[in-house]
């Protein structure tokens, strides 16, 4: 399946969301991959595949204070 149409072709590689990819340490500082290979989350190797799930999204920002004089026409 092509994944590039769903998710986009600018996907920066990154082991925190990797298949291969399983976090380690107390925080996640460190990522544990099952080709043998200890990263840290930014890093990334040939055997990068990405998997969608593993991303955390942004969060959302904040949409301040109104009043209801805002919102009359």
């Amino acid at each position: 399946m092509n994944l590039s149409k769903y998710y986009g072709k600018n996907i920066v590689p990154a082991c925190r969301y990797c298949l291969y990819g399983k976090a380690a340490g107390e925080n996640g500082e460190q990522i544990t991959c099952e080709k043998g290979k200890n990263a840290a989350p930014n890093a990334s190797c040939g055997a990068f595949r990405y998997e969608p799930t593993l991303r955390q999204p942004k969060e959302a920002p904040s949409l301040g204070q109104f009043k209801p004089e805002d919102f009359m026409l």
